[in-house]
């Protein structure tokens, strides 16, 4: 699945780039991230819908049929979940640490531990299968990966 970890403190969302599917790894530089019109977003589950998921969120409550994809979003500044529950697009404000995907249990310990963001990335992809490559580190407040 993946590994994206948002450190509240230095303002700062980790991500993998593993990509797997029907338990083989397909590829440790897939690219799981988007900037759309100025809003970047970190995607969790079937990378086929990642672009849906971004093209059709704000526009649309209603989400189309089976979408298995849900995303940390930077817009303005802030930090959100987005998700589909019931069939309908759902966000929220993210105002702590937060993680997702497989790999979310290590990577939100290791950051409680002490690590950065990226080191605490680094470590879930130890630990979980699915996760693996290079991490990418993006600075909100610089608006740039670093």
């Amino acid at each position: 699945m993946t590994t994206i970890l948002y450190d509240h403190k230095n303002r700062q969302i980790a991500c993998d780039s593993r990509a797997t599917a029907m338990g083989m790894i397909k590829t440790d530089s897939f690219t799981k991230f988007l900037n759309k019109d100025g809003v970047m977003w970190f995607f969790i589950g079937n990378s086929g819908e990642a672009d849906m998921l971004a093209n059709t969120f704000k526009e649309l409550t209603v989400a189309p049929d089976n979408l298995d994809v849900s995303a940390f979003f930077v817009d303005n500044g802030y930090v959100y979940t987005a998700s589909i529950d019931n069939g309908i697009y759902r966000s929220s404000l993210i105002e702590y640490s937060d993680a997702g995907g497989s790999g979310n249990e290590f990577a939100i310990a290791a950051l409680d531990a002490g690590k950065t963001a990226k080191e605490a990335v680094e470590y879930a992809i130890t630990k979980d299968y699915f996760s693996g490559g290079k991490v990418h580190v993006y600075d909100i407040v610089k608006c740039e990966f670093i």
